[in-house]
């Protein structure tokens, strides 16, 4: 039978908790996969664990339901495991972390099948609180290990899961700036979306705020008043939306399910739209998917989230006798992502001539790298490889690498490297 790959799912991972969407094709939007029948549990313990007598593997409510007992070895901090790349000692087995994610991801994803038993994934998109080289790899290798490699898998943040969420979501909700309050495991913090709507497309940036540090976990866990911590938060809320013109709010993290902020947000309805719930990630993750299909794209923006750079970087060279203009990097493409390669033949020159445009103050540089020391050969008879990196969203690495011509002009293996910081 031919396997029916048709499943196009986001995936919120988290420390603590994750969480599955899938894309339904009935109401067009993405839809938890709950865990019971009456559709009310849709979170997932972020643990594993092993059943000490059968040695059998459990997952998420399982091992929560065995914690103070002494029948289950339990396994948290996967993240944080595959992040340090730290071995395990499981029952006297040592276990490394990319097989421990997979073992989750893959009791997790299983619950598809509850739903869609004939189905197999086609995409899916799975969100972090922050992206990292270590963990985008890990969750890569993980992944692949079951099967869905990078064509079908994507790996993004949770900011830019929520733009996606709040964009794809009614005109009449982003027709001014968007927010949103985060209440994690660490504290709060703030999210602002704001669209410039003189460009085309629309260009839409990120302004963050952390109040971690005067709303916090522990805050609740050391059961302070609920008056205090209403009063705190309705502080936070007044000094980020004064004089700021925003038409939506949304409201998630496990924080929020205390009822300390229940009045505050009661007010803040008043002149806006204001959502509380727990799987805005999640389905943030599902429409990137479903846009990574080759469906529902946000074409009338240009999304920079915090690990995606704000600048178009390219290079002038001629192809078919005409003057063309080669991107190496397009503006609101994840740093991590970039590793351009390029091969150019020097006509009547010895640089090469490197563009920069920033798409948010549409000024624009151009950086001149000479290849000083290149051999002494006939015109056009010099091919070099021009290659682009970055090292962190702000620091792109450009470097250029003599290839010579063929046999008859040997390479002489020189290579030109030039760093620029990106406004």
């Amino acid at each position: 039978m031919t396997e029916q790959r048709s499943l196009i799912v986001g995936f919120d991972l988290c420390d603590d908790y994750s969480q599955i969407t899938c894309f339904s094709n009935k109401t067009m939007e993405p839809e938890s996969i709950c865990l019971n029948l009456d559709k009310t549990k849709y979170l997932i313990p972020t643990v594993l664990g092993v059943k000490k007598h059968s040695k059998d593997w459990i997952f998420g409510e399982d091992v929560i339901q065995n914690e103070n007992t002494d029948t289950v070895e339990i396994i948290k901090g996967l993240l944080d495991k595959v992040e340090k790349n730290e071995e395990t000692t499981v029952l006297g087995v040592k276990f490394g972390p990319i097989t421990l994610l997979e073992k989750y991801l893959r009791k997790c994803l299983h619950l598809l099948k509850l739903y869609y038993p004939s189905n197999n994934i086609l995409k899916i998109v799975i969100t972090l609180k922050e992206v990292t080289k270590n963990l985008e790899t890990g969750v890569y290798n993980a992944l692949d290990n079951l099967g869905i490699g990078k064509d079908r898998a994507y790996v993004t943040s949770h900011m830019q899961s929520y733009q996606y969420y709040a964009l794809s979501q009614s005109k009449d909700l982003w027709m001014n700036d968007i927010g949103l309050f985060d209440f994690d495991h660490i504290g709060l913090t703030y999210h602002q979306i704001s669209i410039n709507r003189k460009s085309h497309p629309y260009f839409v940036q990120m302004i963050e705020k952390d109040f971690s540090d005067v709303l916090n976990n522990k805050m609740l866990s050391d059961n302070t008043k609920t008056e205090q911590l209403s009063y705190t938060f309705d502080n936070i809320a007044k000094n980020v939306l004064h004089k700021q013109i925003v038409s939506t709010l949304y409201i998630t993290g496990k924080g929020f399910e205390h009822n300390f902020a229940d009045k505050v947000l009661r007010d803040l309805c008043v002149g806006r739209r204001v959502f509380k719930g727990q799987n805005l990630y999640a389905k943030g993750a599902c429409y990137l998917a479903k846009e990574r299909c080759g469906e529902h794209k946000l074409d009338d923006f240009l999304i920079a989230s915090g690990e995606m750079i704000t600048t178009t970087i390219s290079l002038a060279g001629y192809f078919d006798a005409k003057g063309v203009e080669v991107i190496l990097a397009k503006a609101a493409t994840p740093w991590h992502e970039i590793d351009e390669k390029l091969d150019l033949l020097l006509d009547e020159t010895e640089q090469v001539d490197i563009s920069i445009k920033n798409v948010v103050s549409m000024s624009q540089t151009t950086y001149n790298i000479l290849l000083d020391g290149l051999p002494n050969r006939p015109n056009k008879m010099t091919r070099v490889q021009v290659r682009l990196k970055f090292l962190n969203k702000s620091t792109a690495i450009i470097t250029v690498k003599d290839l010579g011509f063929g046999e008859f002009y040997p390479s002489s293996n020189r290579i030109w490297e030039k760093e620029i910081i990106l406004a």
